[in-house]
Parts: C-alpha cells; structure tokens; sequence
C-alpha cells in the first residue's frame, strides 16, 4: 500500500457523506481545534494535542509545518510522506465535521488512475483488533478509513490500496478547490457497516492527519490546511 501503513501499526478513519454543517455544541463529543496557535513551536503546539509526528513530518527539509490563517499548514518541499498521529479514544461518535482545504493539489494524485498521493487525509481508526495487513513485513492494524480531498475521483467511494484489504479504506469526500475551505459532515458509522459489513461499530481509536507525495509525479509538492475536526453524536 502506502508508507504510511508501512510506517505505523495502526491507521485511521472513516468515510464520508457532505455538506455544511448542522451541529451545535449538544452534539459534540470531542473536538480537535487548529484556530488556537499563540506562537512559538508548531511541533510543540501539536504535541501538546496530543500529536506525535511520523515519517517525514520530522523532516523540515522535506515537509513543513506551519500555521497560517487560522489553521495548520501541512506542506511537502518534495516528495515526501507524512503522518501526525494521535492515539486518542472517542466513545459515542456517529458522524466527523472537518474544516480542511487543499491549496496545491500533488501532480498527478488521483486513486481512480492509482496514483495514491493526497495533498491531506484524515486517519480514523476503530477499536483495538488488529486486522491482518496481507504481509508478513507490514504490521496488523485496527479498521481504518482514511478521508481525504480531490479534484476528481469518485466521491464517497471505499478505495483499497495494495495491503489491508479486510479492514482500511481510503475515500475522497468532497471535490476541493483549491484555495477555498471545505466543510465535511461525514457519517462515519454508517460508512463504516456499509464498507466493512453490518457489525457492532467499533469507538474511535486513533486519528492521524497526513501528506503523502512519495508517489507524485513532478516535484511532489504540495499543501494543504485543517482547521478543526469535531466528533458529534
């Protein structure tokens, strides 16, 4: 599959039904605020929520973290793939409302002709199990749906990569512009019996936000921005 699950033994999210937002502050359950920066270290500012980076978002010279305009900045300098992970539990949650946006999309990037690249996912991972990654050199991992933006895949389809077919999917929930926020209310328990099967859903385990360029085509750069990801009822 991808780096990422190469990197990590457990991967995340889950997939995805848009639009604007309806939620009010009865329906939260936890939220995770990017508005918030005061200064000084970004990769401090991220670890005290909980964050802990991975790949190559240690690598400054391959990607860069940064705030900007009320958000975190995600940004490769070239190809590049990075994860911040957050291994944080949620109970209760049936739906995700993201901020996010893309303001260079990878070149190239589109699951649908299998260049598996993305300017920002969203890693949700459900439960503890771990699920066999179909290699002996690639850790199990937890179900997970990774949620991310494009330009022009399907929306709302359960893509698969190369390994984790029995329990990770990847799936592009709003065509982005670029430049312009995005606004994504996704209804994760339902999206996740309808790629995994009719089952008890899993509580949120995990979450992890990503670049991944490594298999771009050109220079690999890109960038993108998050600005609050909610958990609601």
């Amino acid at each position: 599959m991808r780096a990422v699950l190469l990197f990590c033994a457990s991967l995340l999210l889950i997939c995805a039904a848009i639009g604007p937002s309806a939620a009010t502050a009865a329906d939260a359950v936890y939220g995770l605020d990017f508005t918030d920066f005061a200064g000084g270290s970004v990769p401090q500012w991220l670890r005290a929520k909980g964050f802990v980076p991975q790949r190559d978002a240690n690598n400054a010279a391959r990607i860069n973290l940064s705030f900007a305009d009320k958000s975190l900045v995600l940004q490769t300098k070239r190809r590049a793939l990075g994860l911040l992970l957050n291994e944080v539990n949620v109970a209760g949650s049936s739906r995700v409302n993201i901020e996010w946006g893309v303001d260079v999309f990878p070149p190239g990037a589109s699951y649908e002709r299998g260049v598996r690249s993305e300017a920002v996912m969203i890693y949700l991972f459900f439960g503890n199990k771990k699920l066999s990654s179909g290699s002996l050199l690639i850790p199990d991992s937890p179900y997970f749906i990774g949620l991310f933006l494009c330009d022009s895949d399907r929306i709302d389809h359960p893509f698969k990569g190369s390994y984790f077919h029995a329990g990770g999917r990847y799936v592009c929930i709003h065509h982005a512009s670029v430049g312009t926020p995005v606004t994504s209310d996704y209804p994760i328990a339902e999206a996740f019996s309808r790629f995994f099967g009719p089952r008890e859903v899993p509580d949120i385990s995990g979450i992890g936000i990503a670049i991944d360029t490594d298999s771009a085509k050109g220079n690999g750069v890109a960038q993108s921005f998050v600005r609050k990801i909610e958990f609601l009822k």
